[in-house]
């Protein structure tokens, strides 16, 4: 993992069946209205450094490390679904003692946001959709994905998804990084993140989503590309969509610059 200027804390949590359940690993940093940023299935908080370093001086910024990701916990016998991780979130969130917030979320993290709205709509003062989709459309290729998935050590997987996550000449530090991050994913939680992902379907409460909305897109995303974003945008009302150019699935990473531009601009607008 890529080293950030913050140290990360843990915090136990509970969950329905254990109390506690597992550590929850976070960077918690900055004063002012609270920002939640999720990352996506294999990543980590980490991948959230240059959004901490930007916004943390007017926001307070809590990057979680998922269920089985990065340094928090994880427990085979519990089921990992977009309901268990936006569970253990708002947990996180009780035992800091923080209120509504803004929530970002990065491709499977954008589906936590979603389900944050659905599950907990008093908590969230604004959703940020990055790089995500509210379903994936026929023809479904989970079925091709387990398959490969399932003859492959994680190490190998990285090396198959990375190409697939990043634009074209990406710099090698950042391959490694993305590599490097999935490689320390439980495997056991990635596979049934990949489960979890492909089965949600969130079409039907776009419509009804009623706090402000940014969609952004990396212009060269292959996982979920334009045509998703322009689904959320035309789902959820008074939504607005931005292209991040010269990026592809981790925009927040490819081009920080754009994407905290306008991440702050929302931040700016919603709070106002």
């Amino acid at each position: 993992m890529s080293e950030t200027p913050f140290t990360a804390a843990s915090r136990p949590i509970d969950c329905p069946r254990h109390r506690p359940c597992i550590d929850m690993s976070y960077i918690d940093a900055g004063a002012g209205e609270p920002l939640v940023l999720i990352h996506g299935l294999g990543g980590h908080a980490a991948a959230w450094e240059q959004q901490i370093v930007a916004l943390s001086s007017s926001c307070r910024v809590i990057a979680p490390d998922l269920r089985g990701h990065g340094n928090s916990g994880y427990r085979a016998e519990e089921t990992v679904t977009i309901r268990a991780f936006t569970d253990d979130l708002v947990a996180l969130l009780k035992r800091l003692d923080v209120g509504p917030a803004h929530v970002c979320g990065n491709s499977m993290g954008g589906m936590i946001a979603l389900e944050f709205w659905v599950r907990y709509p008093s908590r969230l003062k604004s959703l940020i959709l990055a790089d995500t989709t509210a379903f994936f459309p026929p023809p479904l290729i989970l079925e091709d994905f387990l398959r490969l998935f399932d003859r492959m050590d994680m190490t190998a997987w990285a090396g198959f998804m990375t190409p697939r996550l990043l634009r074209a000449g990406a710099p090698a530090s950042l391959q490694e990084e993305v590599v490097q991050a999935m490689v320390a994913t439980q495997r056991d939680a990635y596979r049934q993140g990949l489960v979890a992902t492909f089965s949600a379907d969130y079409r039907w409460m776009l419509p009804l989503v009623d706090v402000p909305a940014l969609i952004m897109v990396g212009e060269e995303d292959q996982a979920t590309p334009a045509g998703y974003a322009r689904l959320l945008e035309q789902g959820i009302r008074d939504s607005v969509l931005r292209v991040v150019p010269g990026s592809a699935h981790l925009s927040q990473r490819e081009n920080p610059e754009e994407f905290n531009r306008r991440l702050g601009a929302h931040l700016e607008r919603a709070s106002g």
